[in-house]
Order: C-alpha cells, then structure tokens, then sequence
C-alpha cells in the first residue's frame, strides 16, 4: 500500500472530523425526520402512547451515553446535556468526535424507539428515523437556558398544536390560518376555549411542559445509590431556578414526588 496515498485519505477524513471543544457542557439534539408523516395516524395533539415511546427512548439514551446528566424530552425531541468535567479523570465520549456523536445517538434513538413503538403497537406509517446534532456551549449556565429555551418552545408549540388540530374539526386550513393570525399565546389558548370548548390546562402536564430524566438518590439494599428518575410533571424553569441549577450543579436532585 502506498504510504503517500495513505496519507492523503487520511488527510480527507480528518478535514472533517471535527472535535468539540473539551471539558464543557455537549448539546445532544435528537429529532425525528419527517414526523409528521410518519406519526400522521396516532392521536393528536397528544397522544399518550407516543409519548411513552420517546421517554423510553430518552432514558435508553441516558443509560448508553457517557456523560449524561439531564435529557428533556417534548415533542418527538430529545435534548440531552453530557459532561466529562466532573473530574480530571473523565475521558469524553468517542473523544468529542462530533461526526461518532451524532451517528451513535442517532443510531441509539431510532433503534430503541422503533422496538418500544412495536411493542406498544403504536401505529406509525413505517420505521421512524431520528437525526442528531451535538454542539458544544462555554458555561453551565448556558446549557441551563438551552433546557430552558426548549420549554418555552416547546409551549409554544403545544399551544399552537391544540388550536390546530380541534379547530380542523370545524374549519379547513386557511380559515385556521386566519383565525390564530396575529394572536399571541393567550389569544390562542382564548380561542381554543371559545371555539371548541377545551381548557389547554386540562392537558397533561407533558404535553404542556415536556417531561425530563435525571438522577435522584434512592436506596438499594441499603445502599445510597443515584437513579434514573423520569419526570413528567415539570416546573416551569423560569420560575423555579433551583430545579435546574440543583441537578447541574450536583448531578442529582433531591426526589420531589
């Protein structure tokens, strides 16, 4: 073999294969390609079943990705933050390679999701396929406003789901579309009400804020030990900012049942 020609290959691959930056909080972003086909037959704008399947499929992520300390989970996405700074030995996952990271995550995610969806015979219109990307943020603090970012969006988009589907049962898409222009959140939520009858906070408490996975302590045969806990009754960040800071700060949180 050609050592010359070796090292040109080798040269086109790591052109790409970038690093991110080390011993600061990683950013997994997880999400389904082409969900709405794909999920077009199941229950909306809530739909219990799915929503088991993705919180499944988040602690299955927890559980086989180094580093993990919080997953938060709307929608048909999972945000995931992993550090390797607890301690001066921590070696990161796949040495930060941005391109193992996001094929590993999102090899994890479609494989676990897809045998969790048979299983619960949760009907989709074929395989689901989830897309990663990961990138890296300077400071804590700023992973904690990533988390809090993807709650107000994820509000938002609950919101505007609720309107959508009820009011597809009275009106076609362009009626839709005139009816919530130019109303904010609570204009919305009013319309929902007035229109079709329905309480937005009546919904689960999943729907509305997203549902999360951390450790907790627990007992195991008399031993301390740090869990996995599913969450699917949130606070909302913005109001209780001991609720994330505690669990980043610490890697637990206390249990709050």
């Amino acid at each position: 073999m050609s050592k010359k020609l070796k090292e040109r290959i080798d040269d086109y691959q790591l052109i790409t294969d970038c690093k991110i930056l080390p011993r600061i909080p990683i950013v997994i972003c997880i999400n389904g390609r082409g969900f709405s086909k794909t999920t077009q037959l199941i229950d909306k704008p809530f739909c219990n079943i799915f929503s088991e399947c993705m919180l499944t499929t988040a602690l299955q992520l927890c559980s086989n990705i180094e580093g993990v300390l919080f997953a938060y989970q709307h929608n048909d996405e999972i945000i995931l933050i992993t550090r390797n700074d607890q301690n001066n030995d921590t070696d990161p996952w796949y040495d930060n390679k941005v391109q193992k990271l996001c094929s590993a995550t999102s090899s994890i995610a479609t494989l676990f999701f897809n045998k969790i969806a048979q299983s619960k015979q949760l009907n989709l219109t074929g395989d689901a396929i989830f897309l990663s990307q990961v990138f890296g943020v300077p400071t804590q603090a700023e992973a904690i406003n990533t988390i809090i970012y993807h709650q107000q969006q994820n509000f938002y988009t609950a919101v505007q789901s609720a309107c959508l589907y009820n009011l597809l049962n009275k009106y076609d898409n362009n009626s839709i579309r005139d009816l919530l222009a130019g109303l904010d959140i609570d204009g919305k939520i009013d319309l929902l009400s007035q229109e079709c009858g329905i309480n937005f906070n009546d919904y689960p408490m999943a729907f509305k804020r997203g549902a999360a996975i951390y450790k907790v302590p627990k007992i195991v045969d008399g031993v301390m030990k740090n869990k996995w806990f599913v969450n699917s009754e949130l606070p909302i960040f913005t109001r209780d900012q001991s609720f994330l800071s505690n669990i980043f700060r610490m890697g637990t949180d206390i249990y709050r049942g």
